[in-house]
């Protein structure tokens, strides 16, 4: 496909009608972030990717929807010796979590563009993450650890609809820690 002809679609997709959530609207959202509080507790890591998300909000009506969250986090931290190479470590954080979020929709109340969707939200569900302390000698220090818990929190975000069904989307909040993140929404049950 050659550049004009993505950018051309790229402006018919945003040229496309309002974006207000209307009831029982499916919304997929699809991104990155620091993870719901669990950010990596590798003191030091060179690879890794930020938590990937997902998750998906069913609208009662246009003020209230309820839905599912799921992410995964995986990060590194690998060093070798140059004197010695055969002593190369790797320690891993990993992990997912998944749960239940209720969403207030403030937009329709503050705001006139339809374009923007601007939402506080409350989570509540579980987290399982590890550490696991990979050297190959055995006096290392270390103990690799296992963590399944409960996690709850409430964040803030913003939704900017580039058409009735696609937008981007970002959020911050507070679970054991600040986290942040963002990505694209689909709205896959829109009435128009």
């Amino acid at each position: 496909m050659s550049k004009f002809s993505l950018i051309a679609s790229f402006l018919f997709i945003t040229a496309i009608g309002q974006a207000q959530t209307d009831k029982n609207d499916i919304i997929i959202n699809a991104g990155v972030s620091s993870g719901y509080g669990y950010p990596s507790s590798l003191y030091r890591e060179n690879s890794g990717i930020p938590a990937i998300n997902l998750s998906g909000d069913y609208s009662l009506n246009r003020l209230i929807s309820v839905g599912v969250y799921t992410a995964y986090t995986y990060s590194f931290y690998k060093f070798q010796y140059p004197t010695m190479p055969e002593t190369e470590y790797k320690d891993v954080w990993k992990g997912w979590d998944v749960g239940i979020k209720s969403t207030f929709h403030a937009s329709p109340l503050i705001l006139e563009n339809e374009d923007w969707d601007l939402y506080i939200a409350a989570f509540f569900g579980y987290a399982n993450h590890s550490l696991i302390f990979d050297r190959k000698h055995v006096d290392n220090g270390h103990i690799s650890y296992h963590v399944g818990e409960i996690n709850a929190g409430s964040m803030l975000g913003f939704r900017y609809y580039l058409s009735r069904n696609i937008a981007l989307y970002a959020e911050a909040g507070v679970s054991r820690k600040f986290f942040a993140g963002g990505g694209l929404s689909f709205n896959i049950n829109s009435n128009e």
